[in-house]
């Protein structure tokens, strides 16, 4: 009885060490781990890249399906938040010029929209950084604030 107790435990660790090496070790698991560690540092874009390579060589791995939605994800909120800046900074022009217009104030509105659209159109999910989900929606408390404030209807 002994010996096939010893018999089975080295059967079973000879096939989980064969299963570590051919799913651990292989290209696309490779890659998969680098897209997660960018993924993990921020790098969401470099994540996403890898991601979509681990993905490419071998499309039942897990993990590059699931770097490769998440880096999505969170790279749209960096362009989200990238964007809300350089139009908030346009904002702000406007605003100082001595001359400002009416075409400067619809501007002003069409911007706003715009970011106000995208940031509904934002999903998260439980792993998406809550950073950028903050700051994502400190841009557009911004931008309603900046809408309400010149365009409301109120008297």
């Amino acid at each position: 009885m002994k010996m096939y107790k010893i018999i089975f435990n080295t059967v079973l660790v000879a096939v989980i060490l064969a299963a570590i090496f051919f799913f651990g070790f292989t290209d696309s698991y490779k890659t998969s781990i680098k897209a997660k560690v960018k993924y993990i540092s921020g790098d969401y874009k470099e994540a996403r890249e890898l991601a979509k390579d681990a993905f490419d060589q071998d499309p039942y791995n897990r993990m590059a399906i699931s770097v490769l939605a998440q880096s999505k994800i969170s790279a749209e909120f960096v362009d989200y938040i990238k964007d809300g800046e350089k139009y908030l900074d346009k904002i702000k022009v406007l605003t100082k010029k001595d001359d400002f217009s009416n075409a400067d104030k619809t501007k002003i509105k069409m911007m706003c929209e715009v970011m106000l659209g995208r940031y509904d159109k934002l999903s998260s999910t439980v792993m998406t950084d809550s950073d950028l989900k903050k700051v994502s929606k400190e841009k557009y408390q911004q931008f309603k604030s900046i809408h309400e404030e010149l365009f409301s209807t109120k008297e």
